[in-house]
């Protein structure tokens, strides 16, 4: 896979993973806006959209890892100084995003401490959250370096079916019988942080896509119903069982069979961009340079936005006026990112973790460590 075919690996997994993390995040607003009309027919098409929106974190994490473990490794000191500025960023945007929520209720005089480390946990609830997985990707970096070049393919699969049995099986298993008592702690090597950042490099590497044939893809996307029909069916089960459509709001089962279906979405995008003739050079300025950068930003653009939602509701429902709500949001915040990153050190807030300053030029296989 020559740098060209790299980027727009990196660039569509980019903007899927983010549209589908933003559109996540409008809940009762937007995306979850159908979970009490069961008798629509777009009921379960949408609550199938609902539940793709827990694989956006999923992805995000797939391209980090396809970048980060496929670079030369970093100084241990220059990795601190890394995970230092991450944290700084939060900080400062879960600030921003406080006296936000402060001034929006018009209460900008009950700033306190208190609040603020609430802010910083939780800003915006289910949305800042994802950095922290960013974060803890970086504090793992050196190890997961270790296991992605290193891993033979017995230990590949055997890390695919553990994460199938102890976040896909082993939760659904619990539930239908009742043993919720026993409790299971998933290794390290299958959290989300680890396992889908590993998949990303292995499912990256150009020997690995050459040997994907039709076959395989077909049989992969008929697995990808599968599991969405499992999460579908058990999520429906709960609800009537419990005669509580806000059940679906909460996603209990969201995660449980993301993994194929996230693998499927990359290789499938891998082995096109990899058949697609040469197209043109990429910018020098460009998406994938401002991909973590735009979810910080995002996260101070999606309450003011709002207002988008609230006039096309009436024209054309909440649902779709959530993604253009979401997808305005995306916009806005990559040009305040490509404006923001001309300030020196704002560029350190606001880095380039998926690799669109290097894929300029040069061979992708050639940077391996």
């Amino acid at each position: 896979m020559n740098h060209q075919q790299a980027y727009r690996v990196q660039r569509l997994i980019l903007i899927i993973a983010l549209m589908l993390i933003l559109f996540g995040d409008t809940g009762m607003n937007a995306v979850f806006s159908f979970s009490h009309q069961p008798q629509s027919i777009w009921f379960y098409p949408q609550l199938v959209i609902a539940l793709m929106t827990a694989a956006g974190p999923n992805l995000l994490l797939m391209a980090l890892g396809a970048y980060q473990l496929r670079r030369a490794a970093l100084p241990v000191s220059q990795l601190i100084r890394r995970v230092l500025w991450i944290m700084g960023g939060i900080t400062l945007f879960s600030l921003a995003f406080y006296l936000e929520d402060l001034v929006t209720q018009g209460s900008l005089t009950s700033f306190n401490i208190a609040g603020f480390f609430t802010a910083l946990a939780q800003a915006p609830v289910g949305f800042y959250d994802i950095l922290y997985e960013l974060l803890g990707f970086f504090v793992t970096l050196p190890l997961l370096r270790v296991t992605a070049h290193h891993a033979s393919v017995a230990i590949q699969q055997y890390l695919f079916w553990a994460e199938l049995v102890f976040i896909g099986m082993v939760p659904i298993l619990a539930y239908f019988t009742g043993l919720t008592t026993i409790s299971v702690n998933p290794p390290l090597a299958i959290t989300a942080g680890c396992f889908f950042a590993l998949m990303g490099y292995w499912l990256s590497q150009t020997e690995v896509l050459h040997r994907i044939t039709r076959e395989h893809l077909l049989v992969a996307w008929l697995l990808t119903c599968g599991c969405y029909a499992v999460m579908v069916s058990v999520t429906m089960y709960q609800v009537n069982l419990e005669k509580n459509f806000d059940l679906i709001s909460s996603q209990p089962f969201a995660q449980t069979f993301q993994a194929i279906p996230c693998l499927t979405l990359w290789v499938t995008i891998a082995t096109w961009m990899m058949n697609r003739p040469r197209s043109k050079a990429v910018r020098r300025h460009n998406f994938v340079q401002t991909g973590y950068g735009d979810m910080l930003v995002a996260g101070l653009l999606i309450t003011p936005f709002m207002v988008i939602n609230r006039l096309l509701t009436p024209i054309i429902g909440a649902w779709w006026s959530g993604w253009l709500w979401s997808i305005a949001v995306l916009i806005v915040s990559v040009e305040l990112v490509w404006l923001l990153r001309h300030v020196r050190w704002l560029q350190r807030i606001l880095p380039d973790l998926f690799g669109g300053s290097q894929l300029i030029g040069g061979s992708v296989n050639a940077q391996k460590n």
